[in-house]
Formats: structure tokens, C-alpha cells, sequence
């Protein structure tokens, strides 16, 4: 990840907000990687809706926690076969949950999950990818910055800035085919189909920060009439056949489209 940021390429993956927050935490000291302790009740809820609408109702009862749960300050948790239980902090197993410390419990909780659980998992993201983007400017940048570095923005495509930028191999700009293209990505197919034939074409259906001009894209012609249009995503090529009319290009697009996981993509 920390190569995509470093290359201006984006990825198609999707972390909650929190993984870019913890990424932005500078450490002073080599035991003490990626550890953010002011992470909420929302961040839960972006990676574990379930547990956090749980916690929620504990903060929220107005009943007596401490005879109603009889919970102490730990957790407990599957592994393989077995269920391990970790205290929440110092002689956690021997402190009752009530209702004066349920805030703290839920905190101690949260951090467990995102942080305590996933230390040393997270340490060698974190020094990954601090490796290649170690520098004080990262600083500067808050998380959905970041985010949008890796993933791109979410913004409406403009298929205008598309064409715009987009080179030929043995195709023109005004070649039938090539206006027919357009005319289909622009104008018959709705949001998510233009998104799913970005995806299609260059492995991500994000558009790189700073729009398309930070991108290169290449149509190329083929000889064949039958096959389906193929992309190289690592080259952001289109290969795609002179089609007789408009409809059959249209229908061998949304094929390749449809069926692009796996299939149509090198």
C-alpha cells in the first residue's frame, strides 16, 4: 500500500476509516507501533456494527448494569477450538461492570478490538508501509486524505475527462467504434455500469486525486470481430475489436463487464 501511495496508483480495497487513522500515529518508541488510543464507538461501528450497537445499549440501560449483566472487565473470544478470555486491565477478572464504570469498560473494549487484538498483525502493516512513506509530510494529511491516496475518489465519473486523455493504437478518436464507445459509457449506461467498466478497464473503479489527467488510457485496436473486449489493468489498455454495429459492441462490453472477475482481465 505504502508503494501504491509512494507510485500514484490507486488500489481497489476498502479499510474502515480506523486503519488510516492508526497509520497516521507517529511513535516515539520501536515497542509502540500503530497504537491509537482515542478511537470511538463509531469506528467500531464502521468495522463491527453488531458489537458496537451492543456496547451502545449497555451505555444506554437504565437499569442496574451490575446486577442485570454481572460482567466483569474482561473479554472473551474464539480461538480455533478453544475460548480465550483477556482482562480488560489490571485484575479485570475480579473488577464488576457497573453502571459508574461502563464508560470506561466500553473504551477498554473498543481499544481490545481494534488495537490490543490486532497489535502485532497491524505493527508489520504499519512499518510497511511507513517504510516507504516515512516522512514528516505524511503528517500534514488527515486519514480520509489518505484514503483517498489509496483508494481514489469516490466522485462521479467524468467520462468527458476520460476520453480526454485517452490514447489510440491503431484507432482514431474518430472511428466509428470508438464513437460508438463513448456514446454507450456516456449515455446508456447508468453510474454503476461506468463504474464497473473502470473497474473493468483498469482494476480500480476509483478515480485517481486529482481526476483522470493524473492517469494514462489506452485503447487499442484488434482484429478479431468476435471476441470480447480484454483489459490489461496494469496498463490501464483497452483492447477491443472493430465491432460490425453498435449493439454488438455494446453486448460484448456489458459481458466482459459482468464477468470481468477472472475473466477478461490480464
Amino acid at each position: 500500500m505504502g508503494l501504491a501511495v509512494y507510485n500514484g496508483e490507486i488500489l481497489d480495497i476498502r479499510f474502515p476509516p480506523c486503519v488510516f487513522k492508526k497509520l497516521l500515529v507517529m511513535n516515539n518508541s520501536a515497542n509502540c507501533v500503530g497504537v491509537v488510543t482515542n478511537l470511538s464507538l463509531y469506528d467500531l461501528k464502521l468495522v463491527m456494527p453488531s458489537i458496537a450497537n451492543s456496547l451502545q445499549s449497555l451505555l444506554d440501560y437504565e437499569g442496574n448494569v451490575q446486577e442485570d449483566f454481572m460482567m466483569k472487565f474482561v473479554v472473551s473470544y474464539s480461538e480455533f477450538d478453544s475460548v480465550k478470555m483477556v482482562e480488560l486491565k489490571e485484575n479485570g477478572s475480579k473488577i464488576d461492570l457497573t453502571n459508574e464504570n461502563r464508560k470506561e469498560f466500553v473504551q477498554l473494549y473498543i481499544d481490545f478490538l481494534l488495537n490490543r487484538s490486532i497489535y502485532e498483525q497491524f505493527k508489520a502493516f504499519y512499518i510497511g508501509f511507513h517504510s516507504v512513506c516515512a516522512t514528516n509530510a505524511i503528517q500534514l494529511f488527515r486519514p480520509e486524505e489518505i484514503e483517498l491516496l489509496v483508494c481514489g475518489s469516490p466522485e462521479p465519473l467524468n467520462i468527458d475527462e476520460l476520453k480526454l486523455i485517452t490514447l489510440y493504437e491503431n484507432y482514431t478518436e474518430h472511428d466509428l467504434v470508438i464513437r460508438w464507445l463513448w456514446d454507450i459509457i456516456k449515455y446508456e449506461f447508468n453510474s454503476n455500469q461506468r463504474r464497473r467498466f473502470l473497474l473493468f478497464a483498469t482494476g480500480s473503479d476509483r478515480v485517481p486525486v486529482g481526476g483522470f489527467k493524473e492517469m494514462m488510457f489506452k485503447i487499442t485496436r484488434v482484429e478479431s470481430k468476435e471476441q470480447l473486449p480484454i483489459a490489461h489493468t496494469c496498463f490501464n489498455q483497452l483492447v477491443l475489436p472493430q465491432y460490425k454495429t453498435k449493439e454488438s459492441l455494446k453486448s460484448k462490453l456489458q459481458i466482459a463487464i459482468d464477468n470481468a472477475e477472472g475473466f477478461g482481465i490480464k
